[in-house]
């Protein structure tokens, strides 16, 4: 069979393209250049426009607007989550504690590190052969100087979807606990905050913080077919987040700096659309990550897959191993072949040194090396699919080593 070449794009874990409703969007707000801390009418439409994306990234994952602060992606968010939660603690308190996961992504795990050195006492917990944590063993690591816990919603690289509504409610159950110990001054209580970082979900699933039970959330553009260099974070009312960075006073003085107002906008509707359409989108786009799988294993037998599998596994993503091929070569023959895909976390390509995600699944040293994942696109067709899986042969048939 003589294909028709063409290029798929198999890399949605990294980033996507802008969807139609948020290049509109964007285009709509570009001529606005007033700065939306003025008074005059091009600082107030400008600002009017600011409060209207505020307004709808909040209802969008059903929150309050005031509860809303835009970002410049994803690694901002997480980084003010973590160190706005913690680092003023550290200064005033003998003890401050934290629990995160060891597959969390670098801009989660390198805050933490950094924090170490200025006292913080951090436990990372393993996770099972799916990239689950255990319930169990997150409960027995919150102390009672345990202020964050952040948990990822959904891992970039293998796909796993960590159980974040159960997560919540052992937090909860701990916060009750102490704030009965500790009555009745609030100010003695210590708080325990839940992060989770939710890049990687609203094209796939439900962000209702409320359903969730989160305080803290981190979303990014750039994964959600919305622009990059803007993200948000959500801040639950009553939470405690100290500026990281100083200036203007702009986001209720959480994070100054003037607000680009045209990227504010396009976020806020690329997330709209991504929740109205996320189970639309996880029920078609799972049925083809499915047939991707069965493709490769026919033409493949030997290819294995690293991670959850069903209902914990998010829809788009598939991260496979096979035997003697080289990873990042193979990603590399597939670009030539006119599929993009990738071995692990953009963030985290430069680096050398294995994956820790893969590490952390305790795989065998050559199947991290063969690691390929392909995050697919809602775009993406059974047919696709097929021809992922036969440029990926000739791949194997040209690379493999015996």
């Amino acid at each position: 069979m003589i294909w028709k070449k063409k290029r798929i794009y198999a890399d949605a874990a990294a980033a996507t393209p802008l969807s139609n409703e948020a290049r509109l969007e964007l285009v709509r707000l570009l001529d606005l250049f007033g700065n939306p801390g003025a008074l005059h009418k091009e600082a107030v439409a400008a600002k009017n426009e600011l409060e209207k994306a505020r307004a709808l990234v909040a209802s969008s994952i059903g929150a309050h607007a005031d509860e809303i602060v835009f970002t410049s992606g994803g690694t901002e968010g997480n980084n003010l989550a973590i160190e706005g939660a913690l680092r003023h603690r550290l200064s005033r308190t003998q003890k401050v504690h934290a629990v995160t996961s060891v597959i969390e992504h670098p801009s989660v795990l390198e805050p933490f590190l950094a924090l170490k050195k200025e006292g913080l006492e951090l436990t990372k917990l393993r996770v099972n052969s799916a990239g689950l944590i255990s319930l169990k063993e997150l409960t027995e690591a919150i102390t009672e100087h345990t202020v964050l816990v952040s948990i990822q919603f959904i891992n970039s690289e293998i796909g796993t979807i960590e159980p974040i509504r159960e997560i919540a409610k052992e937090i909860r159950a701990i916060r009750t606990i102490r704030a009965r110990r500790d009555h009745p001054s609030s100010e003695s209580v210590v708080p325990l905050y839940l992060h989770v970082d939710a890049s990687q979900a609203p094209l796939w699933k439900t962000v209702e913080v409320e359903k969730l039970g989160v305080d803290l959330l981190t979303l990014d553009g750039q994964k959600i077919m919305g622009p990059k260099g803007v993200g948000a974070i959500y801040i639950r009312r009553g939470v405690t987040i100290m500026a990281q960075h100083r200036g203007g006073g702009q986001e209720k003085g959480i994070r100054s700096g003037t607000e680009n107002v045209p990227l504010a906008g396009s976020f806020a509707v690329a997330l709209a659309d991504a929740q109205a359409k996320e189970n639309e989108n996880a029920k078609r786009i799972a049925g083809v990550r499915n047939v991707l799988l069965q493709e490769i294993l026919k033409r493949i037998p030997t290819a294995t897959v690293n991670g959850a599998v069903g209902d914990q596994r998010v829809a788009n993503n598939l991260n496979i191993s096979i035997p003697g091929l080289d990873g990042e070569m193979a990603v590399i023959a597939l670009d030539a072949l006119g599929v993009a895909a990738s071995t692990r976390s953009a963030c985290d390509s430069s680096d050398e040194a294995p994956s820790h995600v893969l590490q952390a699944l305790h795989l065998p040293p050559d199947s991290i090396k063969s690691a390929i994942r392909l995050t697919l696109l809602p775009t993406v067709t059974k047919s696709d699919a097929t021809y992922i899986a036969t440029r990926l042969l000739e791949v194997e048939k040209r690379y493999k080593i015996e």
